[in-house]
């Protein structure tokens, strides 16, 4: 079959149209793609569950503000603006702005790290990931294959192999037979223009290799031995064959997996010629291909056999009692960085699955060498994954590290049984057929350099080195942004709750309003947005990759609405007490003024301590935010205007403090910074209690 879209790339031939549009395999595929809709990443959910509640309890409040004024018999038209001024406070505007700069900072920082990202809330959805699904060849490996013992005859009646380099300078002619079909039963090609790189198939490649430690020219021998006729490698059979004219014979070559080359074998080759194949032998060769795969070998088997003619078209089938001649282990070597990640994954809560179409006994060879598989972890294989329902689908990938032999279609079905789990699913793929699974994860992540421009274009995420640790890093990356978004939050909120709380309770009280709605405007724009946009960009904390992944729905976790609250309610009672001080002191516009003062100082402030929620303010260890200081200068230099100036003071309403006043309104704008260093030390002590 000839699949639409394919390239032909030599010969002629006539065919048949059988299927056509959405009907054909890439049309399926097509369809596959279609029934995919684009998830929501969640970021993006959790910023929209944080508009929703806030844009209710804004609305809620102000009402309430404008009625209890109202019966209070207060002017209206002021009311109403403090009103309009404090709906608008309560949703942090600086906060699209703040998240969309850090993720686009994420994405650059990434692209250093050759992480391409394509859709910009993909960066944060991998700080969200608690399994990665990852393909085995070319990512957690160096996809250059290399053969590395070989086998023949006597070795299987011996149980063991033989290094290729003690093979090919002890026994050349013993090998020559699986040294030729090796070369010949081979569409790879050495790249002419790139010395030592392979154009075709990696396996073949190595092949090649193969043949030329035993002194055996590739090209001189297909051009001394032509081939007449061949059957293609197919995914179903997993073998292929080509036919030769070598010195007066017609000699075919048949290589491909061993358990499907084994029942096909009449005869084997031996060192005293040709003898039939008992059950003896067939069990020799499968116990030795055994330990070979455990051995993280791939195992190709090698079969030949003597035709008297040259098939005369492609519907004849010669891959019958063939000669068994011998078999290759070859290794795809491990990268060696990948085992480190994959240890920082795992500390971090982040589950690795290997998905691979290698052999059971080669995936989980490399997966123990990586500390992919551990005691406890299961294993399952395509013909199991393909009599199991969704529900038992379902229990097995609790615990299921390693999926072998299984087609790019099944993985579909693996991603969807995580994510109906609970599971924030990374996969990543290169094929054509892997695209649905990539629309389908969470995020999806392709290989740059090996990768299909469909994979590329159904992918969040594309690794420009096809590396493992990239993905590692890029979930630290992730997690920085997610815990710096809600820092902004934590930041933003604080000041609207002290906002809100100050003139509730002035409204209560029947206090003229200690707030002006310009004051608010004016707050959230200088004070507020600067060191919001500063904490954005803050570096990783240096825990950042042992806390557990946020599987909540909510930007709101526990401990943050606690900080929320606690912080708020302390700043709007330093701000209430900042104006009934002020206004005993020198009246409402001496009150009015101080009271805006400790709330946007409180502010500037605060920006400093919200870096970490657990470390004192003097200790950071991931490093200095030079922003976070340029930006309190900003604001800084702003409020010193609109105070200093008197035609902006007059502006704002605002009148000149006394230098008692100055050290009052300092002084309570401090004490928002003790409150907090107070509730860290708290938290460390107790957490050190549950410790001991």
């Amino acid at each position: 079959m000839a699949y639409s879209s394919a390239i032909v790339t030599y010969g002629r031939g006539v065919g048949v149209v059988v299927a056509a549009g959405m009907d054909t395999q890439v049309g399926q595929i097509a369809g596959m793609l279609d029934g995919q809709d684009d998830t929501d990443t969640p970021l993006k959910r959790k910023l929209n569950a944080v508009g929703k509640v806030l844009t209710v309890a804004g609305l809620i409040v102000c009402v309430l503000i404008f009625a209890i004024g109202a019966l209070y018999q207060r002017p209206l038209v002021p009311q109403f603006l403090v009103a309009i001024s404090l709906a608008i406070s309560i949703i942090p505007e600086g906060l699209p702005a703040t998240a969309t700069i850090v993720m686009a900072l994420g994405v650059q920082r990434m692209a250093k790290k050759n992480a391409l990202i394509r859709r910009l809330p993909a960066v944060e959805t991998l700080g969200s990931a608690t399994v990665i699904c990852s393909d085995k060849t070319g990512t957690l490996t160096l996809n250059r294959m290399t053969v590395t013992h070989i086998a023949v005859n006597g070795d299987f009646e011996a149980g063991a192999v033989t290094p290729v380099e003690e093979a090919a300078r002890r026994h050349p002619q013993v090998y020559r037979e699986l040294v030729n079909a090796a070369a010949l039963c081979n569409d790879a090609s050495l790249d002419p223009d790139r010395p030592g790189e392979i154009i075709g198939d990696p396996t073949e490649g190595a092949l090649i290799f193969l043949a030329q430690s035993f002194g055996v020219d590739h090209e001189g021998l297909e051009d001394r031995y032509p081939r007449v006729f061949e059957q293609p490698f197919d995914s179903e059979r997993k073998r292929m064959t080509t036919v030769h004219e070598m010195d007066g014979a017609i000699i075919a070559y048949t290589k491909g997996a061993v358990d499907e080359l084994l029942p096909l074998c009449t005869h084997m080759l031996t060192a005293g010629g040709v003898r039939p194949m008992t059950e003896e032998d067939r069990a020799n060769v499968a116990r030795l291909c055994h330990h070979m795969s455990e051995d993280a070998l791939r195992v190709l088997g090698f079969a030949m056999r003597t035709l008297t003619r040259v098939p005369e078209d492609d519907g004849e089938n010669v891959e019958l009692d063939l000669t068994f001649v011998g078999v290759t282990g070859m290794i795809d070597p491990p990268r060696k960085e990948v085992a480190q990640s994959v240890r920082v994954c795992r500390r971090a809560g982040i589950r690795t699955v290997m998905i691979t179409g290698d052999h059971r006994a080669t995936a989980l060879a490399i997966a123990k060498e990586l500390g992919i598989f551990r005691e406890g972890d299961t294993a399952v294989s395509g013909e199991e994954l393909d009599a199991m329902t969704d529900g038992e689908l379902d229990r097995a990938v609790k615990t299921a590290t390693v999926f072998a032999r299984v087609s790019p279609a099944d993985k579909l079905r693996i991603i969807q049984s995580l994510k109906r789990t609970g599971e924030v699913a990374a996969m990543t793929g290169d094929g054509v057929n892997d695209s649905p699974a990539l629309k389908a994860a969470d995020i999806g992540v392709a290989m740059g350099v090996t990768g299909t421009d469909v994979a590329k274009d159904a992918a969040d995420m594309i690794l420009l080195d096809d590396s493992f640790t990239t993905i590692a890093y890029a979930i630290k990356e992730g997690r920085r942004v997610y815990r710096n978004i809600q820092k902004v939050i934590q930041f933003l909120l604080v000041g609207n709750i002290a906002e809100i709380l100050t003139l509730f309770v002035a409204t209560l009280l029947n206090w003229e309003a200690p707030l002006l709605a310009v004051h608010i405007l004016w707050v959230n724009l200088a004070t507020a947005t600067l060191p919001a946009l500063a904490l954005g960009v803050d570096p990783a904390s240096k825990n950042i990759m042992k806390h557990k992944p946020v599987k909540s729905g909510t930007l709101f976790e526990r401990d943050l609405i606690v900080r929320v609250i606690t912080q708020g309610v302390f700043v709007a009672a330093m701000t209430i007490c900042a104006y009934w001080i002020g206004a005993g002191m020198g009246g409402h516009a001496a009150g009015q003024t101080m009271a805006f003062c400790v709330l946007a100082f409180s502010q500037m402030l605060r920006a400093f301590n919200q870096r970490s929620n657990t470390e004192p303010i003097w200790v950071r260890a991931e490093g200095v935010n030079p922003w976070l200081i340029v930006s309190f200068a900003a604001s800084a230099l702003l409020m010193a205007g609109i105070l200093g100036l008197p035609a902006l003071r007059e502006t704002f309403h605002l009148t000149v403090l006394t230098g008692s006043q100055w050290l009052i309104a300092v002084g309570l704008a401090l004490l928002s910074i003790v409150q907090v260093e107070l509730f860290k030390l708290a938290g460390r002590l107790t957490s050190r209690g549950r410790v001991r």
